[in-house]
């Protein structure tokens, strides 16, 4: 876990997603039937390059989070609450290169601003 911003009591953390799925991440974007505009050649090529990146890069999820009051019962430790999450992003969030500047974030952003 990684924290990607804090702004008074909220965070935005960024969480490998070990249990992603690679079919769900693909979706219908490399299906042939579908993008009937691609050839196939093409579109069974930019799947595999997909599919080189999700496994060198790996896949993310983002979670907003609020800190809350210290436990009551233990007395010790930071107590965050989870607010609003996102998963299934490909690539460590990257805000100054923009390789990977991953829109959830902005909008995980716009929510404690609310």
């Amino acid at each position: 876990m990684r924290v990607i911003h804090q702004e008074n009591n909220y965070r935005i953390t960024e969480i490998p997603d070990e249990y992603f799925n690679l079919s769900d991440l693909k979706g219908e974007c490399f299906d042939a039937s579908v993008n009937t505009d691609i050839h196939a050649d093409q579109l069974a090529e930019e799947e595999k390059t997909f599919e080189l990146l999700v496994y060198s890069e790996g896949v993310y999820g983002y979670s907003l989070e609020k800190l809350a009051e210290k436990c009551p019962t233990c007395g010790s430790g930071d107590n965050w609450e989870h607010i609003d999450s996102c998963w299934g992003f490909v690539g460590q969030y990257d805000n100054k290169s923009k390789k990977f500047n991953h829109y959830i974030v902005e909008e995980l952003v716009r929510q404690i601003k609310c």
